[in-house]
């Protein structure tokens, strides 16, 4: 018998499989202890030990378990009053050698019970061979932190008492986060191809971001991550967000991080607190798509935390989808167009068509009169039927070589109500630049190499307010924009608006309360002539084209 009980003493605490065994665990430890003092002060109870049955030896520890837990609760209540904030403290100094971990195969995790110790010690070195958590986003000594604390509001969505506070202090990075290193990789059941959590938001609109990684240190080939995953908050207090796990060489058995940043894209004006509980599977959020916005003919990208809701890839032939696309023709001015251009735009087959694979915008130098308004040049400008609010549009495409040309690839706020376009004024009639315009890319008419990526809105005063950036195409690594395809791209968010080309970030800007893009918009396609970015068309100039592989909304 005290064979048996020495060798359960020496057993490692690493094998301990979740926290219920690591209870019971302590549980035969504060056993065993009070039984060899026993054995060695008591020639009584030693005597027992020889003379009585297994089944009584059993009992008898049982009961001396019962009689010494009221004794270590009285203490450690004791404690727990002199020094709460040893106990609460994540960060605190631990005296356990071990390292325990959460296990999400096992269940919900929760923060009721202190049992996974989460020193300074603990933290993962840059080759993560040990530690079981981390962070990131620091400047010099100034770090986010984590601890034990009281539930801020118990409700019907969370009625814990206790969950996991996360300290955010002013003068972080705004992606300053921090990661759990899990006990086993994760393996989600069927059907529960998403992880929830329930987090405190401070606001709606708040932006959570949440990541899944395997053990590969940061830069090593061949690691693994699901890439960032957001979910946006809806109100304040406690809520559920869920974030669908994208199924890339598969999710099982491939991920034992969980990467958090609470408040993503968010620089700290002063201390944040933010509270988080309950990690767990879940049903995956199901984003309602209409498939006839999905053109299937050929395979596209997929894009961690998006899903592809309209898309036209411009296998067919003859004129863009009618369902898809909408011609504006009717001049927004007085007799013309905006920026003093050249164009009348038309819904001829001579200026836009569809043939092997890809819609051309075709410019064309010719006589063209519109309700008695006569232009010398012609092109097409299509508006998409989709809008959409927050999300990703990507639009391959090869740009013309004239000078005195102007294409570009911009959005509208679907509240322009301006005059011919396909939504009209039915959300909305506010007028540029309160609609809020991001041109994702436009070319310099009189030098081909320049691309321009700018965001245009109406500040706090109703004033026009813009933002951008030029960019060579040089500087970017590119040779050529007019033989070549490349992809012109938007991400955005409710905290950031980015454009890019072939995946090159041009140009940002921080999406808020000062810039409000939180609106739908919906994507054009044009060439201009002459005009502000155009420029003098040379007299020589007969015809050019824009030439576009595909156009995808993800959201």
């Amino acid at each position: 018998m005290i064979g048996i009980l020495e060798l359960i003493i020496h057993l490692d605490l690493h094998i301990v499989k979740n926290r219920i065994k690591y209870r019971l665990k302590i549980i035969f430890r504060k056993i065993l202890i009070l039984w060899f003092k026993i054995l060695k002060f008591t020639k009584t109870l030693f005597q027992l030990k020889k003379t009585s049955s297994p089944l009584q030896t059993v009992l008898f520890i049982c009961f001396l378990q019962l009689l010494s837990c009221s004794q270590n609760d009285e203490t450690e209540s004791s404690s727990s009053t002199n020094t709460p904030q040893t106990e609460n403290n994540i960060n605190s100094a631990s005296t356990t050698p071990e390292i325990l971990s959460f296990n999400l195969n096992d269940g919900i995790i929760n923060f009721e019970d202190n049992l996974v110790n989460f020193t300074e010690q603990n933290i993962q070195p840059d080759n993560r061979n040990s530690g079981n958590w981390g962070r990131f986003g620091g400047i010099g000594s100034i770090n986010l932190s984590l601890e034990y604390g009281e539930n801020p509001n118990i409700d019907n969505i969370n009625n814990s008492t206790k969950a996991i506070k996360i300290k955010e202090p002013l003068g972080i990075q705004s992606w300053a986060g921090f990661y759990f290193v899990l006990e086993e990789k994760i393996n989600f059941p069927e059907g529960k191809e998403a992880i929830s959590i329930l987090f405190y938001s401070p606001k709606p609109g708040h932006k959570v971001l949440l990541k899944l990684e395997d053990g590969l240190p940061n830069g090593t080939p061949g690691k693994k991550t699901t890439g960032d995953l957001f979910a946006i908050t809806t109100t304040t207090g406690w809520e559920t967000l869920i974030f669908n796990i994208p199924e890339f060489d598969g999710r099982n058995n491939i991920y034992n991080t969980i990467t958090f940043v609470l408040g993503y894209d968010i620089s700290n004006q002063s201390e944040v607190n933010y509270y988080m509980d309950n990690i767990q599977f879940s049903n995956p959020i199901q984003i309602n798509v209409d498939q006839l916005n999905i053109d299937s003919s050929e395979q596209v990208t997929r894009y961690s935390g998006y899903q592809l809701v309209w898309n036209d890839e411009f296998n067919y032939e003859g004129a863009p989808v009618e369902d898809k696309w909408h011609y504006q023709v009717i001049p927004i001015l007085e007799g013309g167009w905006a920026n003093n251009e050249k164009q009348h735009y038309t819904n001829r087959r001579e200026n836009s068509y569809v043939s092997n694979g890809t819609l051309k915008i075709v410019a064309k130098n010719e006589i063209y009169d519109y309700e008695g308004i006569t232009k010398s040049y012609t092109s097409a400008r299509l508006n998409s039927k989709f809008d959409f609010q927050y999300g990703r549009i990507d639009v391959r495409a090869k740009l013309p070589k004239s000078l005195g040309t102007w294409p570009a690839i911009w959005t509208l706020g679907t509240n322009v109500g301006e005059i011919g376009n396909y939504h009209g004024n039915q959300e909305g009639n506010v007028g540029w630049p309160d609609c809020g315009e991001i041109d994702i890319m436009e070319q310099n008419g009189s030098n081909k190499q320049i691309l321009y990526g700018t965001f245009h809105w109406a500040d706090n005063s109703s004033q026009q307010a813009s933002y951008g950036l030029t960019k060579d195409i040089n500087s970017l690594g590119i040779a050529d924009v007019i033989n070549e395809f490349h992809l012109y791209s938007l991400e955005w968010t409710t905290g950031i608006l980015r454009i890019y080309v072939d995946n090159l970030l041009i140009c940002e800007l921080m999406n808020n309360d000062s810039v409000p893009f939180d609106n739908p918009h919906y994507l054009i396609l044009n060439i201009a002539m002459g005009g502000t970015l155009g420029g003098d068309i040379p007299g020589d100039f007969i015809q050019d084209s824009m030439e576009i592989d595909f156009v995808r909304f993800y959201k």
